[in-house]
């Protein structure tokens, strides 16, 4: 449950937080007092309207906040911890059944999106190269599902889960991995720039850390215009290394900037392990070092995954951001499509596919009674159904003309 500043101030002045009365971890009644603030008129106290348990304060003592701001997470004492299908299925009871089985449907496309795909490249019917997510569908169905359809995301080299979990269809990818016009980026950006801004997703940058610089820009813009829009910005544990990634958190952080900074930490740079390349593989403790809040979120668990992007974004919206988020996940695959992975230690492939995502969330659902085989089966078929259509259709699509060779190129 989320507390929220109420309407107290009769000028809409901001409103200061004086005082917080329970510390996180404490069990809070609902009607119980939490914190006291004061507004231009009066201190007055903000009540619970739940019970529960504090996981985590929002807005420090001395701060302002406007009415309707995150003040507060209250939830079960299950939801602070992470890593078990228990906390999985204890939260999925928080939720309304459509919107579990939503973000169940919307792993599921990307995992058999992706497994088709990569049939269609060993097949040889498929042009260019492929850099797949199989293992990190709850990373970008859970930022994503926190996002609002007029917010942007910006994405990397491995980019086919985020723009089906930001609402691209699998008929325009398809499209254009086959390289036609009528494919999101008509055929001139391929697997690795994926994209349609008109969904709020720009394409793909194939650089590592690219995405990083832009994403504050965007940022930048939309604090300038004055408007709600965030923006979320997917890059790898590899991209920490970069310097664009250290000069654009300063940046955000000096402008305080509504971008939702999300490190997919897949444990590889390519074939390179995180701790063979950083001394504190704690991604999110270099938000500390820029002065804005950072957090570590066990990546396989999707609603682990939606609370803390829906708490980053209401922060970002109301002018805290930026955030960075770690989400440590695992792919099953190599690093492009050339890679057989003979640098994952077997152990440690076998304990990652044991914690699986979307496994680990159809046991959730099933557990708690949102869904049963006969749902979860009807799903994987209307999925399977889907993608074979989209595929027999993006194989006789119109491929770019000659002349297209000079549209959609911009020279400075």
């Amino acid at each position: 449950m989320n507390l929220k500043m109420p309407d107290l101030s009769t000028t809409g002045s901001p409103i200061k937080v004086i005082r917080w009365l329970i510390e996180v971890g404490d069990l809070v009644e609902r009607g119980q007092a939490v914190l006291e603030v004061e507004t231009d008129k009066a201190a007055m106290e903000v009540e619970a309207l739940g019970s529960g348990t504090l996981l985590q304060q929002l807005v420090p003592v001395g701060s302002d906040a406007s009415a309707g701001d995150l003040l507060a997470v209250i939830g079960e004492a299950q939801t602070a911890s992470t890593g078990s299908d228990d906390r999985n299925g204890a939260a999925a009871t928080n939720y309304h059944r459509d919107f579990l089985l939503g973000l169940y449907e919307r792993m599921l496309l990307i995992r058999q999106f992706e497994d088709r795909v990569k049939a269609l490249f060993l097949e040889g019917v498929m042009p260019g190269t492929i850099h797949q997510c199989q293992g990190q569908e709850g990373t970008a169905v859970g930022v994503c599902a926190a996002l609002r359809p007029n917010d942007f995301i910006t994405s990397t080299f491995r980019g086919h889960g985020h723009a089906l979990a930001k609402g691209l269809t699998v008929q325009e990818m398809l499209d254009e991995l086959f390289g036609a016009v009528t494919g999101c980026c008509k055929g001139k950006g391929g697997s690795m720039h994926m994209g349609n801004p008109a969904k709020g997703m720009i394409p793909g940058i194939a650089i590592v850390a690219g995405g990083i610089p832009v994403a504050t820009g965007m940022a930048l813009a939309f604090k300038l215009r004055k408007t709600k829009e965030i923006v979320a910005c997917f890059f790898g544990d590899g991209a920490v290394a970069e310097g664009a990634f250290h000069e654009a958190l300063n940046m955000a952080a000096l402008w305080s900037l509504p971008v939702l900074f999300v490190c997919e930490n897949n444990l590889y740079g390519a074939s390179t392990r995180i701790d063979e390349v950083m001394k504190n593989t704690r991604v999110s403790d270099r938000a500390a070092s820029y002065g804005f809040r950072g957090e570590t979120v066990d990546g396989n668990d999707v609603l682990a995954v939606y609370d803390a992007a829906t708490r980053a974004a209401e922060e970002c919206r109301a002018g805290r951001g930026p955030v960075l988020l770690e989400l440590q996940t695992y792919r099953r695959t190599g690093h492009s499509r050339r890679d057989p992975c003979h640098y994952q230690p077997k152990e440690e492939r076998a304990a990652w596919s044991a914690n699986d995502p979307i496994t680990r969330f159809a046991q959730a659902l099933l557990v708690g009674g949102n869904a049963d085989l006969d749902d979860l089966e009807r799903i994987q078929k209307k999925i399977d159904d889907e993608i074979e259509r989209a595929v027999e259709k993006a194989k006789l699509a119109p491929k770019p003309a000659l002349d297209d060779l000079l549209t959609d190129v911009y020279a400075s």
